[in-house]
């Protein structure tokens, strides 16, 4: 999970802001005149007469989270990290299921016990000015204990425990946090192998997680000076593998980097692209910060040169130009998350599962769902992992697992009614007392809250809504249990990477329930959900997963924890004479497969 700067709750790897933010649908539900996402498919390669050269400018609201491949956690980050960093695993544009090997020459053998995972290491592949050696298996075991510093704090870190020798490793970093710890689990036969040993078979995410940056090396003999700092001042001075580095100087001190304004890369005179799958085409790439006004950004985009959309996502003006003036400029990538209204089971009246089940049949989510853009904005689900993830074809797709309460997504009057009389309420409406939701203020996920309210009272009850600001509804009351509201209208998950523990480990799990910066926002806490999931985690059969982890969604939704009511596709822009590339993975452009037509 990713958690973001605008939109917290919203783990869109970080971008800042929500996914599919815009709103062009009509009452038809077609919005831009009848369109679906399905008419803006997203490119995932390039023209087979790409040109070389030219220069890339990515339009942005905000900045990156960390420069830093131990800290970085935001989606926009990535757009950055993909064309410079390159991990052990990667994400080609059009790969949807599994990550394909970068650094690694060839996928990584797994033993039969799912327990050790053994890489080679592609030769031949340099760091950047200033370090300029080659890549050898040290610098990945370095770049992974490093993440355990605290100067450091890599967010998704707990990947990683189940790696032989962790809990030393932290009790290590207690005593000295200036110096990455030993992990005895991952050794380094040879220059060119990675070895690692895990407790438990859980292979399957330990290699996922290496096509996260993290999984990225650094050299140790460079970057230890920096580590030594807290935080590591090693993101100020970050060396590249990939195609483009960030423009430094002869120190290796970024000065392409201008933080909340620019961010200049340029091509690494050290890569060797026999060695790479990214063409890379143009020359130089340019993000520029701080537009604050969406709509004038994506205009500026559409109407522009050589340019594309950073951190930003169409609101509802722009969203609708785009989809009817300039369709060929436009590409929405699906799978990108989901979006749902948590309902607190903790305590009355969503403990009652009747009740619950009686709110999601006759909610109207295609309302919800309109106030994010219709048909354009994504599919309504019927289940919890939302398309392109391993599971969801196990889950029926979006036929999903027939449960009645949500085989209506215009609301079912009648079907409520049953289940809140089976819940005690003969009324066949709620009639208890008034519920508290907290949403949000701004934007569209003011109107996703206020499509909650509206139907929540149309189903009988009092709502008390509170509307406060983004961060203070998520770091103030919806992340935290003790403070938790009976509603939070506007929450939603998208997964580290395509495996479906990562979709529904953090946000269903009981066990992992915590006081602060809490991610299970229905505070859900069902011992049978709960102790599949720990099974779960270790079940690293390829041909095993996907069905075990949708026997778990099963569980989940039958528990109707939510209202779902948007599998999110991710809206991107650009200019006429930009052959975008937009990666699957990251559902964002990929600048080291986009190219210009007059470059």
């Amino acid at each position: 999970m990713r958690a973001s700067a605008a939109d917290p709750g919203y783990a869109v790897r970080g971008t800042g802001i929500p996914a599919a933010s815009a709103a062009c649908g009509s009452s038809d539900e077609g919005g831009g005149g009848g369109q679906t996402a399905a008419d803006f498919p997203p490119p995932t390669s390039a023209p087979s007469d790409a040109k070389k050269g030219g220069t890339l400018t990515l339009v942005g609201s905000g900045d990156v989270d960390f420069l830093d491949p131990g800290a970085g956690y935001y989606q926009a980050t990535y757009i950055v990290d993909y064309p410079s960093l390159r991990a052990l695993m990667g994400w080609p544009p059009d790969e949807a299921n599994a990550p394909q090997p970068d650094l690694a020459d060839g996928q990584p053998k797994v033993s039969d016990d799912f327990k050790t995972v053994t890489f080679k290491i592609k030769k031949g592949v340099h760091y950047s000015p200033p370090v300029n050696r080659e890549v050898k298996a040290q610098d990945f075991k370095y770049a992974i204990e490093r993440g355990l510093l605290p100067g450091v704090a890599n967010g998704y870190f707990k990947s990683y425990a189940p790696l032989v020798g962790y809990d030393q490793a932290e009790a290590a970093v207690e005593k000295n946090d200036k110096v990455a710890p030993n992990i005895s689990g991952i050794t380094t036969p040879d220059d060119h192998t990675l070895v690692l040993k895990l407790t438990k078979p859980a292979s399957a995410t330990t290699v996922q997680a290496l096509s996260l940056p993290i999984g990225s090396p650094v050299p140790e003999e460079y970057a230890k000076q920096f580590d030594a700092e807290s935080p590591s001042a090693y993101g100020d001075h970050v060396v590249a593998t990939g195609p483009y580095m960030i423009e430094n100087d002869s120190s290796g001190k970024l000065t392409g980097y201008s933080p909340g304004k620019s961010i200049t890369l340029v091509r690494n005179p050290n890569w060797d692209p026999s060695t790479d799958y990214r063409p890379a085409y143009v020359d130089r790439i340019e993000v520029q910060e701080g537009f604050s006004d969406v709509n004038s950004a994506v205009r500026k985009v559409l109407t522009g040169d050589s340019m594309s959309l950073f951190d930003i996502l169409p609101e509802p003006q722009g969203f609708k130009l785009a989809a009817t003036q300039y369709p060929d400029q436009l590409g929405l990538v699906p799978g990108s998350g989901d979006r749902y209204i948590a309902m607190n089971t903790s305590k009355p009246p969503f403990d009652d599962i009747n009740v619950r089940k009686a709110v999601v049949a006759g909610f109207d989510r295609t309302a919800a769902r309109l106030a994010r853009g219709g048909a354009l904005a994504g599919d309504i689900p019927t289940h919890f992992i939302f398309p392109l993830v391993p599971g969801f074809e196990e889950s029926d797709g979006k036929n999903g697992f027939g449960f009645d309460f949500l085989s209506h997504p215009s609301g079912d009057a009648k079907l409520a009614a049953q289940y809140f009389r089976k819940a005690g309420f003969d009324s066949g409406k709620y009639d208890g007392p008034a519920i508290t939701m907290v949403g949000e203020n701004a934007g569209v996920d003011k109107q996703v809250t206020e499509v909650a309210r509206d139907e929540f009272a149309k189903l009988g009850f009092k709502v008390d809504l509170k509307e406060v600001s983004s961060d203070t509804m998520y770091t103030k009351f919806c992340n935290v249990p003790a403070n938790m509201p009976n509603v939070c209208p506007t929450v939603g998950w998208i997964a580290d990477f395509k495996d479906p523990q990562a979709v529904l480990d953090v946000p269903f799990n009981g066990e992992i329930i915590q006081p602060t910066n809490n991610y299970n926002w229905p505070l859900l806490n069902v011992p049978a959900i709960n102790q599949a999931i720990d099974k779960g985690r270790f079940v690293s059969d390829p041909s095993k997963r996907p069905q075990y982890w949708a026997n778990i969604n099963k569980m989940i939704t039958a528990q109707a924890p939510a209202v779902p009511y948007n599998w999110d596709t991710q809206p991107t822009v650009w200019s006429s004479n930009v052959n975008a590339v937009l990666n699957l993975n990251n559902a964002t452009i990929d600048p080291s497969f986009t190219s210009l037509n007059n470059p």
